[in-house]
């Protein structure tokens, strides 16, 4: 799957980093910079800080500070499906108890 890696961190948000020994968790303490060149400061569950930058890809987006995930963000101007028939189907079924 070819997908753009283009995050824009915020503090407060909560990531992970992918090293070859496993994954660290943390909340990002800082935003140096803007657009390509940003870093973010990450505070890791070991209460290790490192400063990783953005377009690492080993760096990615779990939680907003907002509790909103990455992907519910990427959807969230999208409308739901809707199927007459479907809905038919279940206020009928609604009915029926």
């Amino acid at each position: 799957m070819n997908k753009g890696h283009r995050t824009d961190f915020k503090k407060g948000d909560e990531g992970s980093y992918a090293m070859t020994a496993g994954v660290l968790y943390g909340t990002v303490t800082r935003v140096l910079g803007a657009d390509e060149s940003a870093a973010v400061e990450i505070e890791f569950e070991d209460g290790r800080k490192e400063i990783k930058k953005v377009k690492d890809r080993a760096l990615s987006l779990l939680r907003r500070a907002s509790g909103i995930s990455e992907e519910e963000e990427r959807h969230a101007n999208r409308e739901r499906l809707h199927d007459p028939e479907i809905e038919r189907l279940f206020r009928s079924e609604q009915r029926k108890r």
